[in-house]
């Protein structure tokens, strides 16, 4: 595919958001976003954010980098991953979505920062 941007960017930070609220959650997970996006542009990241939830303040339009308006599965960030190539992919403020592939993005060889694929999979395991 064809696009009209420029795809080198190792220097960015891809962020996965909370995706759909739920009515006692996800408010804190869109938080954390924010907090880290800031952060990361703190330190000098460029950064990216995942997420699909119009009321969110993490995709207001000058929070981050780019912007990536989609549903959160596996398919849709390996493919942004494919394409940005971005310096790593830290999925541990989103919440329950980014945690239910943590694990797949680990295994596919993607640079995970944060709290480990691991340590989310063992705090999601209720046995």
């Amino acid at each position: 595919p064809t696009h009209d941007m420029e795809f080198n960017s190792f220097e960015h930070v891809m962020v996965i958001g909370s995706g759909v609220y739920r009515i006692g959650s996800s408010v804190e997970f869109d938080w954390c976003a924010v907090r880290c996006i800031q952060e990361l542009r703190r330190l000098g990241y460029k950064t990216i954010m995942v997420n699909y939830n119009p009321e969110t303040v993490s995709t207001d339009y000058d929070m981050c980098d780019r912007l990536y308006f989609d549903e959160i599965t596996y398919e849709v960030v390996m493919d942004i991953y494919e394409m940005e190539n971005p310096y790593g992919v830290i999925p541990s403020m989103g919440g329950q979505l980014p945690n239910n592939i943590a694990m797949d993005l680990y295994r596919s060889k993607v640079k995970v920062l944060g709290t480990s694929p691991e340590s989310i999979d063992n705090a999601e395991n209720r046995f």
